[in-house]
């Protein structure tokens, strides 16, 4: 898989991911969160995420053609730390919330699930292919 197809595909990944946390997330804060809080409504929202991100990923290997694993490992890191950097950037400049905010709330529990199903999606696209399937 060239570079520019592995950028193309993380970047179809991290968009079709942060579109639908970006959605979830309004759903979350103005049906859930005035009902069950703001921890519990994070924590139902983690499972579907999960299974959203991991369809993505199943979209991306099917519609990006055939690569290698190491080719769609690099696809799921590209598309995390876009991931990473659209949240930041997010949170401080539309939602004003400071750095060092974001940080202590990934010390929380919920915050740690909550980055550790994120980190998932480096995973998602070498698994979504088919480990073996796709030999390096």
């Amino acid at each position: 898989m060239s570079a520019a197809r592995v950028f193309s595909s993380a970047l179809a990944f991290f968009a079709l991911v942060f579109g639908a946390g970006f959605a979830l997330g309004a759903i979350r804060i103005v049906m859930l969160q005035p009902y069950l809080g703001a921890t519990v409504s994070r924590l139902v929202e983690l499972p579907v995420m999960v299974v959203i991100s991991y369809l993505a990923a199943r979209w991306v290997t099917r519609n990006m053609g055939p690569a290698t694993r190491n080719s769609w490992l690099c696809v799921g890191l590209i598309a995390f730390m876009l991931l990473m950097v659209a949240e930041m950037l997010l949170g401080v400049l539309v939602f004003r919330t400071p750095v060092r905010a974001m940080l202590a709330d990934m010390l929380t529990l919920t915050g740690s699930l909550s980055f550790l199903a994120q980190s998932l999606i480096i995973l998602f696209p070498a698994l979504a292919a088919g480990w073996d399937r796709t030999r390096s």
